[in-house]
């Protein structure tokens, strides 16, 4: 009797970069070949496209497109993956991951005709929150082989062709684990495929293979390659061969697996290596792309508050959905792991990209802030974070200025501001002391190599090394550098800032970098100036540029946080990390071993056995490695695979926080991590008058309909272990083809008034079940949770938690005391589970567009033409 084998393969292929390089062949000569591939030789699998491929597909070669969604129908392959921009899902903010998935699915639901059900990228995407999300996104299974191919992606290998992988939160999703059955897309990858362990040992053994399909000379991956091994595999006389789509392959093993024998499989953040040289070139790619997603969501926020206030509006319409779907759009795109992973190849284009995604974000949000300001009567300061804080800005006149307690996503008076409690510095014999409240930062000037010290109340001696200096280390021509300090003085930008110049040895020849030290709060901020600049190091991660943090305690534990959750982490096992020798498609290749990783998207903690510890907060340096005394912090790397592209970059700076601290929330933790990458007590933004203007075409003057000089769309509280991170508005636009998305049936309900339904999005940090409440100006005629597409019902994804709320009558919040507010204020309470992201939408009648009577102004119109010239013509 012959034994079941399953097969699958994943198409791979792209837009971004593919396209750009090699021309507007490779996604139509994609479908074509992989046509060509199952025809040959009966196999049936997956499309794994960027959906920002099909959008171009649709515009540039409907053909291929038509050809595509064939396949599909006939059950020959399926989209799977199906994230917009095919980024490297850990690297990025939670918000933008949760977009990318949005806005992926409805491009391909749209375009395929099909919803996708099976999440599988090629390139490394994955974080502990990630099964949550794919369910709430209505994916029903997912497979995590990541192919190897500049990088080096790897999770522990499973003797297994089933697990159920679970996240973080407890969500669970049907899973092809990582294991010896996966194939690259090289054809010697089949030797003595069949004769390993797994395909006797497993009853239902699957083999999954990504492939890259292209028909072109220029490129190693075709049909005519892969065809005669795959019709080898496919009818081997020993096993009953099963050609299958990865979704039709998980309902099968699913089917025929006893329930008891698929495991739960948790992935913790030291058991996934990304494979990738983080912190390259100055982690410029995601810098930028943070920056960029900050503007973005201040202006999502803004432009809905603004939208409360009713007309004059910002533009023509209620909410500027196009320009900022649009500025989404361009920085998913950009996003892409070639963007990054390839970055001398052709990340340059997506700068381009990015830089557009900013410029449509800054003119939605200077444009709305000024409309603000006008209706105001004075200048204001926009709070983007989704819980109160107090501002300070510098003021060019005054110094540093308290602003005041701003609300969520709220604005406050620029004029009624205060002097801010400044951080003292004095000058002793051989030091130099910042202090702020009980905490001070000692820097010793007295030796050859000043060193630095932070004490609080609760490291009364010190929390860092009693030998510690700020410095630098790389490795160039294989020779050990350093950085270390030589010269301290005062920062001529004054506020307590001192400068301490480090620098190389003579021999060295090195062009030296300053270090700006201050203090933040309790903490001590260092920033590293324009270290784009640095040298060029050897190739690698451990020749990196390293900033080593070495603390005074036994080191317990560390935590550190990944998109949308908080772990605790130890660093990774040995792992490997491989470079190209010359040119990257055909010289040979070289492995590094690396020891002790740590990926921690905005901080890193050292954790003493009672709690107490040092938190390190980055503005955008995620690549950490562990050490005997503490951690290093990559601050810039070469990759051999950009080849000769290392650009030298001025402009680019990198800053942490150390902060001492007792026993801490992992919530407060995310709030410090944030509003410190949105603020800087060194280079802080200035104060400036925003430019008045009318709003072109949102109909009457500002200065008619006065508002508040305090005000904010919304006010969270209940359980403080849930945070607000996201507030937004979309347009029908956005329910096409979800016969579930709530909007339609806040349509329904309002009559057609509700056009532009809000969203909130709440993310519980503590791993403890609470409640969010949340008060909103106005009547809310209608309220619901709904999964991450915007769904509700219990047959949706994660449709379990879905519901729709109950609206009540609320006090007005302090601060918005003596505003009258027609319908007052109300509010709904939302549960959140354990770790939970949910997702709320609302109709605000305040909210809702305020239609003109333009009928009323046709004659200003209609016979404005009819003018009779000197001719006697009309004209």
């Amino acid at each position: 009797m012959k034994r079941p084998l399953y097969y699958t393969f994943g198409n791979h292929m792209h837009w971004v970069d593919m396209q750009w390089l090699w021309g507007y062949d490779v996604l139509p000569g994609s479908v074509a070949d992989m046509r060509s591939l199952v025809k040959s030789t009966g196999a049936r699998g997956n499309v794994n496209f960027d959906a920002v491929g099909y959008e171009k597909m649709a515009a540039e070669c409907p053909g291929a497109l038509a050809d595509l969604r064939a396949m599909i129908e006939d059950g020959s392959v399926e989209p799977v993956g199906c994230s917009y921009g095919q980024p490297y899902g850990l690297f990025l903010p939670g918000e933008s991951n949760l977009r990318q998935l949005t806005y992926g699915i409805r491009a391909t639901t749209r375009l395929l005709g099909v919803r996708p059900r099976t999440f599988w990228e090629e390139e490394f995407y994955m974080f502990p929150q990630l099964p949550q999300v794919l369910r709430r996104c209505g994916y029903t299974g997912a497979c995590l082989f990541f192919q190897w191919t500049w990088h080096t992606p790897e999770l522990p290998r499973e003797s297994a062709s089933l697990i159920h992988w679970e996240g973080i939160d407890g969500s669970r999703i049907a899973t092809m684990p990582r294991n010896a059955l996966n194939v690259h897309q090289w054809p010697e990858d089949f030797d003595g495929l069949l004769e390993q362990g797994l395909v006797r040992e497993l009853p239902l053994p699957a083999i999954a293979q990504w492939i890259e399909l292209m028909p072109s000379r220029d490129w190693m991956c075709r049909s005519e390659l892969l065809s005669p091994r795959l019709k080898e595999l496919l009818t081997d006389e020993r096993f009953d061969v099963r050609p299958r789509t990865c979704s039709q392959l998980i309902a099968e093993l699913i089917e025929h697996t006893p329930a008891d024998m698929v495991v739960a499989r948790e992935y913790k953040p030291d058991e996934m290596w990304h494979g990738l040289t983080l912190g390259k070139n100055a982690d410029r790619h995601p810098r930028t792309m943070r920056r960029v997603e900050n503007r973005l969501l201040a202006a999502e926020a803004l432009a809905s508050l603004a939208s409360i206030f009713g007309r004059p509006y910002q533009s023509w319409d209620v909410y500027p959905t196009w320009e900022l779907d649009e500025a989404w759009r361009e920085l998913l795109a950009a996003q892409h792991h070639d963007n990054h992973e390839c970055e001398g190849l052709c990340g340059f284009v997506a700068y381009h990209q990015m830089h557009k995604s900013l410029s449509h974000a800054s003119e939605v949000f200077d444009r709305t802030l000024s409309l603000l300001s006008d209706r105001a009567g004075t200048p204001l300061l926009h709070n983007g974070l989704g819980w109160s804080r107090s501002l300070i800005r510098l003021d060019p006149l005054t110094g540093l200025t308290n602003c005041g307690r701003v609300p969520p996503f709220g604005f406050v008076d620029l004029s009624q501001t205060r002097p801010a409690r400044a951080p003292q510095l004095t000058e002793e014999s051989e030091r130099m002391v910042l202090s702020f409240g009980d905490s001070k930062a000692i820097i010793n000037t007295g030796r050859r190599t000043p060193t630095v010290q932070l004490t609080s109340p609760i490291f009364v001696e010190g929390v860092l090394t009693p030998e510690w200096a700020p410095r630098l280390e790389c490795r160039v021509e294989n020779e050990s550098v350093a950085l270390t300090p030589r010269e301290v003085s005062l920062s001529s930008a004054g506020c307590g800032i001192v400068d301490i110049d480090i620098t190389a040895a003579m021999r060295h020849r090195m062009r030296p970098t300053t270090l700006e030290l201050a203090m933040r709060g309790e903490g001590l901020e260092i920033s590293i100036s324009d270290i784009g600049m640095l040298a060029k190091p050897d190739a690698g991660l451990n020749a990196a540029w390293k900033f080593p943090i070495d603390v005074s305690f036994a080191v317990s534990s560390i935590r550190a946080d990944n998109p949308m959750s908080v772990s605790e982490v130890r660093g990774s096992g040995r792992v490997k990390r491989k470079y190209p020798s010359g040119d990257w498609m055909t010289s040979s290749q070289w492995f590094e071993d690396l020891e002790g990783s740590i990926t921690a998207h905005s901080f890193v903690d050292l954790l003493d056995k009672d709690g107490s510890g040092l938190l390190i907060v980055h503005d955008g340096s995620q690549q950490f490695f562990r050490t005997q005394r503490g951690v290093e912090v990559v601050i810039s790397a070469y990759d051999s695979w950009d080849e000769g592209r290392f650009e030298k970059r001025g402009g680019i700076d990198a800053r942490v926080l150390l902060l001492p601290h007792g026993p801490m929330r992992d919530v407060d933790r995310i709030k410090i991590a944030r509003e410190f990458e949105l603020e800087s007590s060194i280079k802080i933004e200035p104060i400036r008058a925003t430019q008045s203007g009318l709003a072109v075409g949102g109909g009457m003057r500002p200065e008619q309909h006065p508002i508040p000089t305090v005000f904010a769309p919304m006010e969270v509280a209940g359980d403080d272990t849930i945070l607000c991170h996201a507030l937004y508005r979309e347009s029908p636009k956005s329910g096409e083809h979800l016969p579930d998305w709530v909007g339609h049936e806040m349509a329904r309900r309002s009559d057609g008034a509700c056009t532009h339904p809000f969203v909130v999005r709440l993310i519980e940090w503590e791993g403890a079940s609470g409640t969010a409440i949340l008060r909103f100006p106005g009547a809310i005629a209608a309220a619901a949770k709904t999964n991450v597409m915007g769904e509700i019902g219990k047959h949706v994804g994660g449709g379990e938690e879905t519901c729709w709320l109950e609206p009540v009558a609320c006090p007005a919040p302090e601060w918005a005391n003596g505003f009258d507010i027609p319908g007052g204020w109300n509010e709904v309470h939302v549960p959140l589970k354990p770790r939970e992201i949910a997702t709320v939408m609302l109709d605000l009648v305040l909210g809702r567009k305020e239609w003109r009577d333009l009928d009323a102004k046709r004659k200003e119109w209609a016979t404005i033409h009819r003018v009779e010239g000197e001719d006697g013509h009309h004209a």
